[in-house]
């Protein structure tokens, strides 16, 4: 018999992120609780485009909807948890956001109450350590929830280091990450498809390009990126998304030619743009302000180029390193001449993509990380 397991993620309220549950429900007799549908604007595309229930009929779990109670991320809390835990026994609980979420006390609390049984997990990706007043607060945090929890999966290593800081168990520490990919619609394009791909986004059909997609925002370096470009002169740059940067990008496009805007997608269009790529470039950095303080966590998109062939570039930026796993294709954050070097040396001279097409689809696809998942939790449940 499987063991029960109940997810608790708003994470999965995108429609291409259940993916990674229907993986896990071959090791699960598996509830998932997430966001009812909402009616908004998502990096500039109607939420129906990222939330729907088009997989109702394959689903092999159950999906339990639930509205939210709270407007972010890591306030909100959801109506009618409490209900869902007396519906039935459960053998683990586990809720993914950050330790200080709403949520996640929430699920820890009607846990203790209905569910004393069960063990209780989170999956963080929190890799950044705050100072100051925030610090001190967070830390204190940090140490109840720690003292509370049976076992927690760390997105990256700098989660691990952070929760084992602040009174984690090493052996109840396991970094894996969130979601994988899907290798039916990630896989390298032939020439004629690449060439195909480029005519549908207007993109030239022989010309050298370097593409990122995401948030339009100064964390994610594009500015470099685009200095970076501008010192090779000999390449075309596609950016897709949406964000603070977009009227910006507007102008600059005015006076490079080579440069290509593309709207936002919904995720299951996006490996299209990345298979029509030659380079894949996440070159975020480093924040730390008042109002920010962040490091990039994963980096989901550099798994999916990865899966699609495309040779990958990051920073060392974060998790960045650890997820792509070659020295060669890290550059320092914020050097646009380092990031200029490593795509010229793609140009004339790399195998890559080949390794990297190998990692993704060793460790990064669905079921390779449910399993990772399975097995950690199996093993807390027989320790």
């Amino acid at each position: 018999m499987k063991p029960a397991l109940l997810l608790i993620g708003h994470t999965y309220a995108a429609l291409e992120n259940r993916k990674k549950i229907q993986a896990l429900a071959a090791h699960f007799d598996l509830v998932c609780i997430t966001s009812t549908i909402e009616q908004r604007t998502i990096l500039g595309r109607p939420s129906s485009d990222f939330d729907n229930d088009s997989d109702a009929p394959s689903r092999g779990y159950q999906l339990v909807r639930l509205p939210r109670h709270g407007k972010s991320d890591t306030t909100f809390r959801y109506v009618g948890l409490a209900a869902v835990m007396r519906s039935r026994r459960f053998d683990v609980i586990l809720v993914e956001n950050e330790p200080w979420a709403a949520v996640c006390w929430q699920a820890r609390l009607w846990k203790s109450l209905l569910q004393p049984q069960a063990l209780f997990g989170e999956f963080t990706w929190e890799n950044v350590e705050r100072h100051g007043w925030k610090g001190f607060i967070l830390a204190q945090i940090y140490r109840a929830m720690t003292a509370t929890t049976d076992f927690i999966i760390a997105g990256n290593q700098a989660a691990s280091q952070l929760v084992q800081k602040r009174g984690a168990c090493q052996g109840n520490v396991f970094v894996a990450p969130q979601l994988g990919v899907d290798p039916a619609n990630h896989q390298p394009a032939t020439t004629v498809e690449r060439d195909e791909l480029r005519q549908a986004s207007g993109l030239p059909a022989d010309a050298f390009i370097v593409g990122y997609c995401g948030r339009l925002t100064e964390e994610k370096g594009i500015r470099d990126l685009l200095n970076a470009c501008d010192e090779l002169q000999t390449v075309h740059l596609a950016i897709l998304g949406s964000g603070k940067l977009e009227s910006w990008l507007k102008e600059q496009q005015k006076t490079r030619p080579w440069l290509h805007l593309l709207p936002p997608r919904p995720h299951f269009e996006i490996p299209a743009f990345l298979r029509s790529l030659d380079v894949f470039v996440l070159a975020s950095k480093p924040v730390r302000t008042m109002e920010l303080c962040w490091e990039e966590q994963f980096g989901h998109v550099l798994i999916e180029a990865m899966a699609c062939g495309v040779t990958t570039l990051g920073s060392s930026s974060g998790a960045i390193p650890e997820v792509i796993g070659h020295d060669d294709a890290i550059f320092p954050h914020g050097d646009a001449s380092a990031i200029a070097g490593r795509i010229r040396h793609v140009m004339h001279n790399s195998k890559l993509a080949e390794s990297q097409l190998g990692r993704a689809r060793m460790l990064y696809t669905h079921d390779a990380v449910a399993a990772l998942w399975a097995g950690f939790i199996k093993h807390k449940l027989a320790a």
